[in-house]
């Protein structure tokens, strides 16, 4: 078993030395991502095989690339397979959304007719269900009238699909950051349109009963 200090002298060395040192890393992250997917039902061998196997070629280029980075405050191979892990559930994440995209083409268009039912559901207050439906009603119409279109579909495929925003940057070309910036604009526009209406965020916030 390879010390933080050999693993990094092999990974740096000439080629044949390298290659074997990637080589034996490559079976360590496969086997921790594998471990990771064993109790996970819901994909099949083959494509489990596929996965693992497209993110463990990943892994090793984040790893020459990001090798200057290790700090040697855990042990290389944990280091090597904590970015294995999160580049095979970014992956799990866009293959699970591509399989939305395809069954649910409104992404990012459709909003729902009530928000956070579950919530709504625990109480029979027909008096604050009324007022629900008229706040929301008044959200919905300043996202689909005040916002630009983009900034709604931002809004409406990360804040109420769940879309993550580096999955939203693929779809509409861009980068994370930019879309976090149309989404805040979003919000903001929300929120000042809310205001001039009478209604502060403390307010929408008890109606739902919602507390953070």
């Amino acid at each position: 078993m390879k010390t933080n200090e050999e693993w990094l002298r092999a990974l740096r060395a000439d080629r044949i030395e390298q290659d074997d040192a990637l080589k034996d890393l490559r079976e360590t992250i496969l086997r921790a991502m594998r471990a990771y997917l064993a109790a996970d039902s819901g994909y099949r061998t083959e494509e489990v095989g596929q996965i693992v196997e497209d993110c463990a070629q990943e892994t090793l280029l984040t790893i020459r690339q990001k090798i200057d980075t290790f700090r040697g405050e855990s042990r290389f191979t944990t280091w090597a397979t904590s970015i294995a892990i999160r580049i095979l559930l970014g992956e799990l994440r866009r293959r699970r959304w591509k399989d939305l995209s395809i069954q649910h083409p409104r992404i990012g268009h459709d909003l729902p007719n009530r928000p956070i039912e579950a919530l709504q559901s625990r109480h029979s207050d027909p008096e604050l269900a009324l007022q629900q439906d008229e706040v929301w009603r008044m959200i919905k119409t300043i996202i689909e009238e005040e916002l630009t279109a983009r900034q709604r579909y931002v809004l409406v495929a990360n804040v109420f699909q769940g879309m993550p925003l580096d999955l939203i940057a693929d779809r509409l070309g861009t980068n994370r950051d930019n879309v976090y910036k149309v989404l805040h604009d979003a919000r903001k526009k929300l929120k000042i349109c809310l205001s001039k209406r009478g209604l502060t965020q403390e307010e929408i916030l008890h109606i739902f009963e919602i507390t953070r």
